[in-house]
């Protein structure tokens, strides 16, 4: 793409804002500031979803054509860095979702990669993932490597054997997180130590902030440098939110969305649990569990203005700081040079255009 294209409009990035005009073609070309205090449209990076398990009718799990179905859905909703993340099962079953998945990353610019939730969690603390959990597991790993690129990982670090498959991981260049986790604060700490821990979705699934006897969340509040977390309103409330946001430099939003985001209210099955959707939450039917969430990374970004973040706080929590956690160097800024993936919102902030490299997808 040679053609060189404008947008005028305030530009947000995490640390700034200003009304300019933006030239780009597949990259950004340049930048320049302009002196008017009238603007129709906000630009913004790109989202970024490094945890997001459907969408659409379509799940990870069920294979190539889902995962690029369920991509092209949250693409129409302005993420345009996705994370397809797999929920606890079997290597039979995992490596028949994922096969194939390098193929579908190459042809599809919007597709980091694999983030592999479970199978390697507490069995005590499932939530919506089934009960299929395995031990520690090298030799897992490296088959779902011959097939797919993962870079992220849930596991609960009290499990026998997984410091050294902690280790293991690290060298393998796999993004390392607590989740699904009964740990308590000294289990966490150890292994902080030694390595940059991630968590999912921050306060689910996971041991509290207890006065007496602290778990992985208050690991996460006083040591944490990363962690995602569900803005959906449901998860987590906004004062939570505002706390991690204090506590933890590098926070993200993530979706957690299931397949049956962007379909009616009705029954649905995630992780082989039947589930129903409405009022904006998907439980499971038997007791009432959170199965994952609904949200689009658009209505995310909207909850985070109402909840009071502002503009630039709102852009490092749904592209940047993701964009730091896992070191990419062409996206989460509107800067040039950088990958032409950036959005266009109303001063309603509603979802406008949305360009991936350049080109514009239809929404």
């Amino acid at each position: 793409m040679n053609d060189q294209h404008k947008i005028t409009g305030k530009i947000i990035n995490h640390d700034s804002s200003f009304i300019g005009d933006l030239y780009f073609n597949e990259n950004i070309t340049d930048i320049k500031k302009n002196n008017s205090n009238d603007f129709e449209n906000f630009i913004l990076p790109g989202f970024i979803d490094l945890h997001c398990h459907g969408g659409n009718g379509f799940d990870v799990m069920d294979g190539s054509l889902s995962i690029i179905e369920m991509s092209k859905y949250h693409l129409q909703h302005g993420t345009t860095s996705i994370m397809p993340t797999t929920w606890t099962n079997s290597l039979e079953n995992t490596i028949s979702a994922l096969k194939g998945f390098n193929e579908i990353k190459n042809d599809h610019a919007n597709i980091l990669g694999i983030h592999l939730e479970g199978p390697f969690i507490n069995p005590n603390k499932l939530g919506a993932q089934p009960n299929l959990t395995e031990k520690p597991s090298l030799d897992f790993i490296k088959k779902i490597l011959e097939i797919s690129h993962v870079k992220i990982i849930t596991l609960a670090p009290e499990i026998d054997g997984m410091h050294k498959f902690i280790n293991d991981l690290v060298d393998l260049n796999i993004k390392v997180q607590f989740g699904h986790t009964l740990a308590d604060f000294s289990c966490c700490e150890k292994i902080m130590k030694d390595h940059e821990v991630g968590f999912t979705h921050l306060y689910n699934a996971m041991s509290g902030n207890d006065h007496r006897s602290p778990g992985v969340l208050s690991a996460a509040l006083s040591k944490g440098k990363y962690a995602e977390i569900i803005c959906d309103n449901i998860h987590v409330s906004k004062e939570a939110i505002k706390i991690a946001k204090k506590c933890i430099p590098g926070l993200y939003a993530i979706t957690d969305s299931i397949n049956a985001s962007g379909l009616n209210d009705g029954e649905y099955i995630f992780a082989k649990n039947n589930i129903k959707k409405e009022n904006n939450s998907v439980k499971i039917k038997s007791d009432g569990t959170l199965a994952g969430s609904i949200i689009t990374m658009d209505q995310t970004f909207k909850n985070l203005i109402s909840m009071d973040f502002s503009l630039e706080e709102a852009v490092a929590l749904t592209s940047y700081n993701a964009s730091k956690y896992l070191n990419l160097d062409s996206v989460g800024i509107i800067k040039k040079n950088f990958l032409s993936n950036f959005l266009i919102l109303d001063k309603e902030f509603n979802l406008k255009e949305v360009y991936l490299r350049g080109k514009k997808i239809n929404v």
